[in-house]
């Protein structure tokens, strides 16, 4: 930002007009015709806030333009509020403190917004913005993100609908910030991403990354100069995040020993005879978590299937495990969030008072057992950190007694990015997605044993097998292979 420097007059205290710096802050702020989704900075001081600020402001001749700023809470909020008087006011801006809106001349209006909660975003729903800008995007989780910039959108084609977001290595939503805007790109260069909507059209979505460090803000260098010497004294992790905005650096990662070359596994069909068993984290405005697992010979535990979705109620999220559990898998037991032995709201059309736990059980029936998980935290995550210990196996190979097939991209997507706790380190930080950690730490708890290895047939159960594996085969050819179940019993028996 630009400010007079020699107030000689009562004119000379008020704002100059704003001007971005040359370099990255003008590069940004000139993306807005030919990018939809723009992330600025990475690292401390760059003039990242007074960016998005500023750029809510470009279509305020239009009526119909309607803008909003996200904070993740309410008094993270009050420094937007602050840089938007000092800026908006002399636009002509007029400020509804109840509201948090800013309605200029035109008619056309910027909100002032947080999102604290998971399922705060459920808040917006049905809005309509034509810009929408966060700061500190590290902040808030992937599926806030994406619900709320879903409510993009105009009827009026002479709008420009967009979105920007600014932020700096580190917080709940680090990795997913990452993998979006920075993995695998290079900065400042747009990518595009296609979409096919029901009706066969092809939608091109658009995303950039503008990195930028402090030393691109001449204004803040020349003022503070105590600010550089700040940053340039911290930490090495903290240095290399802050001052020069590597994305490479994390520092409070809960599962620092996660590695996906060692836990994450090609996707392959469940060997038959091992030991079955789902877990399950229960949400309704937030996402519910559910994971099939087996245990192998040596007490390896595997993710193979998973489910993530939010609101369902209690039948229609049991329905949904029935559904994609195969006909033929033996579950042993499903271990559930405690909590829903206690929930009696999200279970409508059942019989009133009834518990989330009774209707899932009820609509399970002889097929899944529902059991209470031990909600101990830190002895959870204890025991979670041991099964993901990376150790050398047969051959010198690295595994871990936690392994996890690749299509299950929640748990894949979100465990990584899992910090700790400020106020307790021994405890997550709550804030991010952690659906699909809390329902492993419910699996790991409700203490999974190995799969006992098959003892040796003799000669006669051999040939005994041997020829049944020939019947099924054989009947399984015929173009008219028998129908009734009790047939294929009396077979597989």
């Amino acid at each position: 930002m630009r400010m007079s420097t020699a107030p000689s007059s009562p004119n000379s205290l008020r704002p100059q007009p704003w001007r971005p710096h040359p370099g990255p802050q003008e590069f940004f702020l000139n993306l807005w015709q030919v990018c939809f989704e723009a992330l600025f900075g990475g690292a401390k001081g760059p003039g990242k806030t007074d960016a998005i600020v500023m750029e809510a402001t470009r279509q305020l001749d239009h009526p119909r333009y309607r803008g909003v700023i996200f904070r993740r809470t309410y008094p993270q909020l009050q420094e937007i509020m602050d840089r938007c008087h000092r800026w908006y006011s002399s636009l002509g801006g007029m400020f509804n403190s109840q509201e948090r809106r800013w309605r200029f001349p035109s008619g056309a209006t910027i909100f002032l917004a947080h999102c604290q909660h998971e399922d705060d975003k459920y808040n917006y729903q049905g809005h309509e913005y034509q810009f929408m800008g966060f700061d500190q995007l590290e902040q808030f989780t992937e599926s806030q993100y994406l619900f709320l910039i879903s409510q993009v959108r105009t009827i009026d084609p002479s709008i420009r609908c967009y979105v920007r977001a600014t932020a700096n290595p580190g917080g709940v939503g680090h990795a997913w910030v990452k993998r979006r805007f920075i993995e695998g790109k290079r900065p400042n260069q747009i990518y595009k991403e296609s979409f096919t909507l029901p009706n066969g059209q092809i939608l091109v979505l658009t995303r950039c990354f503008v990195p930028a460090t402090i030393h691109d803000n001449p204004t803040l260098v020349k003022s503070d100069p105590r600010y550089l010497a700040w940053l340039q004294s911290l930490p090495e992790k903290e240095r290399k995040a802050f001052l020069e905005g590597n994305w490479d650096v994390m520092e409070g990662q809960f599962f620092d020993i996660w590695n996906s070359s060692i836990h994450v596994i090609p996707t392959v069909r469940p060997p038959e005879g091992f030991q079955k068993f789902i877990s399950l984290d229960y949400g309704y405005s937030k996402p519910a978590s559910a994971g099939w697992w087996y245990t192998d010979y040596d007490g390896r535990m595997v993710r193979y299937r998973e489910v993530y979705s939010e609101r369902l109620i209690y039948s229609e999220l049991a329905e949904l495990i029935l559904s994609v559990t195969d006909r033929n898998e033996q579950i042993a037991y499903c271990v559930a969030d405690p909590s829903i032995w206690d929930d009696r709201q999200h279970h409508w059309g059942t019989i009133h008072g009834e518990s989330g736990a009774e209707t899932m059980q009820k609509i399970f029936g002889q097929r899944i057992r529902l059991i209470r998980g031990d909600n101990r935290r830190i002895i959870g995550w204890n025991r979670m950190r041991e099964r993901l210990k990376p150790f050398q196996g047969q051959g010198g190979m690295w595994t871990a007694n936690l392994l996890v097939m690749d299509s299950c991209r929640d748990f894949i997507r979100t465990l990584p990015g899992l910090i700790h706790d400020e106020h307790n380190p021994e405890d997550l930080d709550t804030s991010g997605e952690d659906h699909a950690a809390d329902e492993t730490r419910y699996a790991v708890m409700s203490r999974p044993q190995a799969t006992p290895a098959p003892t040796a047939k003799s000669p006669e159960e051999r040939e005994t097998q041997e020829f049944w594996d020939a019947v099924r085969k054989d009947l399984s050819q015929l173009q008219h292979p028998p129908q009734d179940e009790e047939t294929w019993e009396e077979i597989n028996a």
